[in-house]
Protein backbone atom coordinates (compact mmCIF):
# COMPACT_ATOMS: atom_id res chain seq x y z
CA UNK A 1 0.00 0.00 0.00
CA UNK A 2 1.38 3.11 -0.93
CA UNK A 3 0.44 6.57 0.80
CA UNK A 4 -2.10 7.80 -1.08
CA UNK A 5 -4.14 4.67 -0.08
CA UNK A 6 -3.41 5.40 3.52
CA UNK A 7 -4.24 9.14 3.03
CA UNK A 8 -7.44 8.43 1.45
CA UNK A 9 -8.03 6.04 4.56
CA UNK A 10 -7.24 8.00 6.89
CA UNK A 11 -9.55 11.04 5.56
CA UNK A 12 -12.31 8.86 5.12
CA UNK A 13 -11.99 7.28 8.87
CA UNK A 14 -12.07 11.00 9.95
CA UNK A 15 -15.54 11.67 8.07
CA UNK A 16 -16.75 9.29 9.32
CA UNK A 17 -15.87 10.20 12.98
CA UNK A 18 -17.05 13.52 12.22
CA UNK A 19 -20.70 12.69 11.01
CA UNK A 20 -20.67 9.94 14.01
CA UNK A 21 -19.97 13.05 15.88
CA UNK A 22 -22.44 15.43 14.43
CA UNK A 23 -25.64 12.78 14.00
CA UNK A 24 -25.01 11.98 17.61
CA UNK A 25 -25.66 15.56 18.75
CA UNK A 26 -28.58 15.23 16.43
CA UNK A 27 -30.07 12.18 17.77
CA UNK A 28 -30.13 13.62 21.14
CA UNK A 29 -31.41 16.62 20.56
CA UNK A 30 -34.47 15.00 18.93
CA UNK A 31 -34.78 12.07 21.53
CA UNK A 32 -34.42 15.48 24.17
CA UNK A 33 -37.67 16.81 22.20
CA UNK A 34 -39.08 14.13 21.79
CA UNK A 35 -39.53 13.73 25.61
CA UNK A 36 -40.62 16.86 26.59
CA UNK A 37 -43.18 17.11 23.88
CA UNK A 38 -44.70 13.02 25.44
CA UNK A 39 -44.25 15.23 29.06
CA UNK A 40 -46.38 17.97 27.67
CA UNK A 41 -48.86 16.00 26.38
CA UNK A 42 -48.92 13.59 29.59
CA UNK A 43 -49.41 17.20 31.83
CA UNK A 44 -52.02 18.13 29.35
CA UNK A 45 -53.94 14.73 29.89
CA UNK A 46 -53.45 14.89 33.38
CA UNK A 47 -55.04 18.08 33.92
CA UNK A 48 -57.91 17.22 31.56
CA UNK A 49 -58.94 13.91 33.27
CA UNK A 50 -59.03 16.33 36.37
CA UNK A 51 -60.91 18.50 35.09
CA UNK A 52 -64.77 18.67 34.85
CA UNK A 53 -67.70 21.42 34.68
CA UNK A 54 -71.26 21.69 35.40
CA UNK A 55 -73.98 24.00 33.81
CA UNK A 56 -76.39 24.67 36.75
CA UNK A 57 -78.61 26.43 35.53
CA UNK A 58 -79.45 28.86 32.62
CA UNK A 59 -82.11 31.26 32.25
CA UNK A 60 -82.79 33.99 28.94
CA UNK A 61 -84.48 37.82 28.14
CA UNK A 62 -84.81 38.65 24.47
CA UNK A 63 -81.36 39.51 23.54
CA UNK A 64 -79.08 37.44 26.43
CA UNK A 65 -78.47 34.21 27.84
CA UNK A 66 -77.37 33.85 31.43
CA UNK A 67 -75.49 30.53 32.63
CA UNK A 68 -74.44 29.61 35.96
CA UNK A 69 -71.22 27.34 35.39
CA UNK A 70 -69.60 25.62 38.33
CA UNK A 71 -66.31 23.91 38.95
CA UNK A 72 -66.57 20.42 39.89
CA UNK A 73 -63.23 19.31 39.07
CA UNK A 74 -59.69 19.42 40.64
CA UNK A 75 -57.95 21.80 38.64
CA UNK A 76 -58.12 25.64 39.03
CA UNK A 77 -59.03 26.67 35.14
CA UNK A 78 -58.37 30.00 33.49
CA UNK A 79 -61.86 31.60 33.01
CA UNK A 80 -61.64 33.79 30.49
CA UNK A 81 -60.25 31.18 27.97
CA UNK A 82 -63.56 29.49 28.88
CA UNK A 83 -65.67 28.72 25.54
CA UNK A 84 -69.32 29.34 24.93
CA UNK A 85 -71.30 27.15 22.21
CA UNK A 86 -75.33 28.02 21.66
CA UNK A 87 -76.83 25.49 19.35
CA UNK A 88 -73.90 24.18 18.21
CA UNK A 89 -72.70 28.22 17.43
CA UNK A 90 -69.79 29.34 19.15
CA UNK A 91 -70.65 32.88 21.14
CA UNK A 92 -67.37 33.25 22.95
CA UNK A 93 -67.12 36.90 21.57
CA UNK A 94 -70.30 37.68 22.78
CA UNK A 95 -69.76 36.98 26.56
CA UNK A 96 -70.61 39.93 28.20
CA UNK A 97 -70.15 39.54 31.88
CA UNK A 98 -67.81 36.88 33.04
CA UNK A 99 -67.62 36.93 37.25
CA UNK A 100 -66.52 33.80 39.25
CA UNK A 101 -68.09 33.79 42.58
CA UNK A 102 -69.50 37.62 42.15
CA UNK A 103 -66.20 39.06 41.24
CA UNK A 104 -64.77 39.81 38.18
CA UNK A 105 -61.90 37.54 38.09
CA UNK A 106 -60.00 35.17 35.41
CA UNK A 107 -59.33 32.45 37.97
CA UNK A 108 -62.06 29.64 38.41
CA UNK A 109 -61.17 28.07 41.49
CA UNK A 110 -62.10 24.58 42.73
CA UNK A 111 -66.09 24.79 43.42
CA UNK A 112 -66.65 28.02 42.65
CA UNK A 113 -69.65 29.06 40.15
CA UNK A 114 -68.93 31.12 37.37
CA UNK A 115 -71.47 33.39 35.65
CA UNK A 116 -71.53 33.86 32.25
CA UNK A 117 -73.76 36.52 30.29
CA UNK A 118 -73.91 36.56 26.68
CA UNK A 119 -75.46 38.45 23.71
CA UNK A 120 -77.73 35.86 22.12
CA UNK A 121 -80.72 37.01 19.62
CA UNK A 122 -82.80 33.68 19.13
CA UNK A 123 -82.42 32.91 22.95
CA UNK A 124 -85.27 30.55 23.74
CA UNK A 125 -86.22 27.83 25.97
CA UNK A 126 -84.96 25.05 23.31
CA UNK A 127 -81.26 26.35 23.47
CA UNK A 128 -78.44 24.01 23.72
CA UNK A 129 -75.53 25.48 25.67
CA UNK A 130 -72.05 23.82 25.71
CA UNK A 131 -69.49 25.45 27.60
CA UNK A 132 -65.92 24.29 27.16
CA UNK A 133 -62.84 24.87 29.57
CA UNK A 134 -59.26 25.83 28.09
CA UNK A 135 -57.93 22.15 27.84
CA UNK A 136 -61.19 20.78 26.16
CA UNK A 137 -63.50 18.96 28.64
CA UNK A 138 -66.93 20.62 28.32
CA UNK A 139 -69.99 20.51 30.46
CA UNK A 140 -73.41 21.31 28.18
CA UNK A 141 -77.53 21.91 29.19
CA UNK A 142 -80.85 21.91 27.43
CA UNK A 143 -82.43 25.68 28.34
CA UNK A 144 -85.92 24.74 29.85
Amino acid sequence: MGFSVSAATAIVFTGIVLLAGVMSSVVFEVYGDLKDAALDASDAEFSRQRTRVEVLNSSYDVTRVFINVTNTGESTLSGARVDVLLNGTIYTESISKRKVSNIDTDVWGIHEVMYLEVSYKKANDRVRIVVVTPNGVSGSKLMK
